[in-house]
C-alpha cells in the first residue's frame, strides 16, 4: 500500500554558515517571551534552557546535525572513519534535522543528519546522550520510515537505495565494552557459511564509552571530544570539529533556532506523555525540591529538560502547599487557556 510522504527540513546548512561570523551571543532578555510547551507569548525562556545553549558540544544532536550538515567535509571524513569498509568517495545533499511523517497521522521521525554518497546509498547519523533503551527499535523504525521515502510509488522494490543508520553514542547500549557494534541480517541456521539476507541495511553503532575493538586514532580522538575531552591538537579531526562548533556558538540566529528547536521537543514530548506519566514526574520533582536539590541536579536525576523541571517548579513555588495533583490541575487549567 503506498502513502503519501510528508517531509520537511528545520533548517539551511547555508544558513548558518552565512551567520556564523556573528560575534556576540544575546542574552535571554533579547529573545521573545515564549511558553515553553504551547510556543504562545507569555512566560520568558528559562534560565535553564539559556545555560544549557552555553554548555552544549558536538554531543548536542542540534549542535551536531548544524555543523555536519554546514561542513560537507567533516561530515565526509566522519563517515569516512565510521565507516571505511565503504569506501565513501563523496557525498551530496546533506541535511541537517530532517523531519519526516509518512502519513499525516504517523508517528515522525526527526533525523539529525540525513545524506546520500555518490553511489546512492542513504546515510543517516543520530546523536544519542540518553539511554531510553529503546536504539535497536528506533533504528528499525528509521530503516523502515526512510525506505518509504526513498521508493516512488510502482517502483520495484529492488530500486530501494542501500540504508546505512549510524548512531553515535555516549554510552553502550549493550554493555559489551565495544567501541563499534556492526549489524546486518544473517540467517541463523546457516552457521558454517555466513548468509546475509541481502537486504541492503547496515546499522552501526558507536559507543564513545567503548574499550575495546580497534578503530582509527582520529575517530577514537573524536568519541573522546563527545564525551566532553578537548582535543589536544587544533589541527586534528577532533580539533576541527571543535573550531566549527565554536564558531556556530558565535551565531545569534542559531542560537534563536536552537531555542526554537528546543520548545519544538518539549511540546512533542509534552504530548506524547499521558497524564500518569505526568503526574509521576511532578511527584519526583516535588519530593527533590523539598530535599533543596536545584532544578538542573533533578533535571539530571530524572532524565527530563531543565526547561520542563522548572515549568513545573515554578508553577509549585505559587502555590501555599503545592502536592502532584493541585501542580498538574493548574498546568493543565494553564493549557486550556494556552
Amino acid at each position: 500500500m503506498n502513502k503519501t510522504i510528508y517531509t520537511e527540513s528545520t533548517s539551511k546548512a547555508s544558513e548558518h554558515t552565512a551567520d556564523a561570523s556573528v560575534s556576540s551571543i544575546q542574552t535571554v532578555s533579547e529573545s521573545p517571551a515564549v511558553d515553553t510547551f504551547h510556543s504562545r507569548p507569555s512566560i520568558p525562556i528559562p534560565q535553564t534552557l539559556e545555560e544549557k545553549w552555553e554548555k552544549a558540544g558536538i554531543e548536542d544532536a542540534f549542535i551536531f546535525g548544524s555543523v555536519m550538515s554546514s561542513n560537507k567535509d567533516l561530515l565526509l571524513e566522519l563517515l569516512q572513519l565510521s565507516l571505511p569498509e565503504m569506501e565513501i568517495e563523496e557525498i551530496l545533499d546533506a541535511g541537517q534535522e530532517v523531519h519526516i511523517k509518512t502519513a499525516v497521522d504517523a508517528h515522525g521521525v526527526r533525523l539529525d543528519v540525513s545524506v546520500r554518497d555518490n553511489k546512492g546509498r542513504v546515510f543517516d547519523v543520530e546523536m544519542q546522550l540518553r539511554d531510553e533503551s529503546d536504539i535497536p527499535r528506533r533504528i528499525r523504525y528509521y530503516t523502515g520510515t526512510l525506505d518509504q521515502t526513498n521508493l516512488k510509488p510502482g517502483e520495484s522494490y529492488n530500486k530501494l537505495k542501500d540504508t546505512v543508520i549510524l548512531f553515535i553514542t555516549r554510552f553502550d547500549p549493550f554493555n559489551r565494552k565495544k567501541r563499534r557494534y556492526t549489524f546486518r541480517n544473517i540467517c541463523l541456521e546457516e552457521k558454517e557459511n555466513r548468509l546475509e539476507l541481502g537486504d541492503g541495511t547496515t546499522k552501526v553503532i558507536l559507543n564513545a564509552t567503548g574499550k575495546e575493538g580497534s578503530i582509527p586514532s582520529a575517530l577514537k580522538d573524536f568519541l573522546d571530544l563527545v564525551m566532553g575531552i578537548r582535543p589536544s591538537a587544533d589541527d586534528s579531526y577532533a580539533g576541527r570539529v571543535q573550531k566549527q562548533v565554536e564558531a556556530a556558538k558565535r551565531s545569534s540566529a542559531l542560537r534563536r533556532e536552537y531555542m526554537n528547536w528546543e520548545m519544538t521537543l518539549l511540546v512533542e514530548r509534552d504530548k506524547g506523555r499521558t497524564e500518569g506519566d505526568t503526574l509521576r514526574l511532578i511527584r519526583q520533582i516535588l519530593l527533590k525540591l523539598d530535599k533543596g536539590k536545584s532544578e538542573d541536579v533533578i533535571a539530571s536525576e530524572v532524565e527530563e529538560d531543565p526547561a520542563v523541571v522548572h515549568q513545573f517548579a515554578s508553577i509549585a513555588a505559587g502555590m501555599d502547599d503545592p502536592n502532584p495533583e493541585k501542580v498538574l490541575g493548574a498546568y493543565n487549567d494553564r493549557k486550556k487557556k494556552g
